[in-house]
């Protein structure tokens, strides 16, 4: 065995002794911004504010939880977040090693650019490209969810990269650049939004009302406006971009004429799918 692959297979380990324990989840992230992001600073400039605060809403939500457990968590949300710790991870154990490897992961290679240069530009290539990784190899999993999660997992995606378009400099210039810092507290306002982010899992009637966009109501008006008025329309040129921006050639058979289509397994059918369903 490698060197390469040992630190893999520690990786592995790590990540599997937290995969039943969100709480270890978020501390194996909080311990890597001790080191790469100080994150609980007076003026809270920590990098992985952002990071750590998604996750508390996902522990809170449920989607972490044990499968085996009284509250079942999803095997989605799982993969999804065990990929990020992995990628993440052995990019970590291997700046630790003081070695250096030829063609690592694109996700591994940019956590090892943040670690080295950390700002807010390297740390959204290395969050985003992990994200778009982790739904690649979670994309079977994901149709064990409703298609109301499936449609979520999109929303959550294109609003992800839509903030990396402010802090990349494409959208609303200074202004978008300091909402969107991941040092800042806009994910942890955004996150305790229920028209924004659901905070059930499964989903609630009233989440499925919002996620569809069908809450008539002011919320569901912000939301309206967010997601139909400044992302949508984009939503081919913004997927483009994320694939320059993060490397990632794969995020583009997530959308098709503006129009989001993860999962991609059955990828010709999604798009009139989740139309259809959003309009019943």
């Amino acid at each position: 065995m490698n060197k390469l692959q040992i630190l893999k297979e520690k990786a592995k380990g790590i990540v599997f002794s937290v995969s039943d324990n969100p709480q270890g989840r978020y501390q194996l992230r909080y311990e890597f911004y001790k080191k790469y992001g100080d994150p609980f600073t007076k003026r809270s400039e920590g990098l992985g504010n952002s990071e750590l605060a998604f996750i508390e809403w996902e522990t809170k939500r449920g989607t972490l939880n044990p499968i085996s457990g009284s509250h079942p968590g999803s095997p989605w949300w799982r993969k999804v977040n065990s990929h990020f710790l992995y990628v993440a991870t052995l990019a970590q154990l291997i700046k630790e090693s003081g070695e250096t490897f030829q063609e690592l992961p694109v996700p591994v290679s940019f956590w090892l650019d943040y670690i080295n240069t950390p700002n807010e530009c390297s740390w959204y290539r290395a969050h985003n490209s992990s994200i778009i990784s982790g739904y690649q190899v979670a994309d079977k999993l994901a149709y064990k969810e409703t298609i109301y999660e499936q449609y979520f997992m999109n929303i959550v995606l294109y609003r992800l990269l839509f903030a990396q378009s402010m802090v990349e400099g494409v959208s609303f210039g200074l202004l978008g650049k300091i909402f969107a810092n991941p040092r800042g507290f806009a994910v942890t306002i955004i996150t305790g939004i229920k028209a924004f982010y659901p905070n059930h899992y499964p989903m609630s009637k009233k989440d499925i009302k919002y996620v569809t966009h069908r809450a008539h109501n002011f919320m569901g008006f912000v939301e309206d406006i967010f997601d139909k008025l400044l992302i949508l329309p984009h939503l081919n040129t913004l997927y483009a971009e994320a694939v320059t921006w993060n490397n990632s050639p794969m995020v583009m058979k997530y959308v098709k004429n503006n129009k989001p289509i993860y999962p991609i397994s059955k990828n010709e059918m999604n798009t009139a799918h989740f139309d259809n369903t959003l309009t019943t």
